[in-house]
Parts: C-alpha cells; structure tokens; sequence
C-alpha cells in the first residue's frame, strides 16, 4: 500500500507506515457522505472486536486508519465525535477530493476501505462490513477456517 502521511485530528501527522505489524483498515469517508456516517457503528463494532487481536500471521491489533475528504474542519470534527469514532486515527488534509491520499489511492467515490496486513500488502478492496468482520475472524489466531 502507498505511503499516506496526514494531520491527525490533534494535528500530528501520522504515517500508515507507523502501523506496520498491524492489520489496518484504511477508510476514505466523508462528514458530508451519508453511506459513510451509517457505516459507522458497524466499524466501531469490528474495531472494538479485534483492536487487541493476535492474527495468525503474526500481526498485532487492528486499526482503522480513517482519511477525512472533507474540506470543513469543523464539521469533520463534529462527525467524528457525533458518530463514536475517535479510536480511529482521524486523518485528514482539508482538501476534499484534491487530497493527496485520495489522489495517491485513485479514490473517485465514497466510502472506499483498503485492508492491509502487518507488511503493509493489500489483502482486500471495498469488503462490506460483514465481509470484514468474517475475514477479521478468519485472520485472528485460533480463527475458524473454511476448507
């Protein structure tokens, strides 16, 4: 996966590289995007689940590293608050669609999510929440398979 390296809400900037080891959602979502602000709980869900999780590949923890294309500080802010996701790491540049992880990933649409694994590799485009939550449970250790 790319390098992406944003302002964290607090105005740190946070590097997905920073995450390596971990299995990493990257989330492109909106304030402004309503399929993004109802997906929300479910993220917050599979989060809370596997945040602390060991992986069979030797990955430890899950994060979702959530890039803002809004262009209202504000009201991004607000969101992330309103909606319970302030365990993400809230990233975002202030350029909307001319933000430079949007340009990097060729994100023409949202909510887009890239799965990564501990090497920071792309294992999964677009899943649905479900879809993550059953892959997650796959990847964790002592998981079920499917044969």
């Amino acid at each position: 996966a790319p390098e992406i390296e944003l302002p964290a809400i607090e105005g740190d900037i946070i590097k997905l590289s920073q995450l390596k080891g971990k299995i990493v959602l990257i989330n492109f979502w909106a304030a402004w995007c309503a399929p993004c602000r109802k997906k929300a709980p479910e993220l917050v869900e599979a989060f809370n689940n596997y945040k602390d999780s060991d992986f069979e590949d030797g990955e430890k923890g899950f994060e979702i590293y959530s890039v803002s294309l809004d262009r209202n500080e504000t009201a991004w802010k607000n969101s992330i608050e309103k909606d319970g996701i302030g365990d993400f790491i809230n990233v975002g540049d202030m350029d909307g669609w001319k933000s430079s992880a949007a340009i990097t990933y060729n994100i023409k649409s949202i909510p887009t999510s890239i799965l990564i694994n501990g090497d920071g590799k792309i294992i999964a485009i677009n899943l649905s929440t479900q879809n993550l939550k059953k892959k997650l449970k796959r990847m964790k250790k002592g998981g079920w398979f499917w044969f």
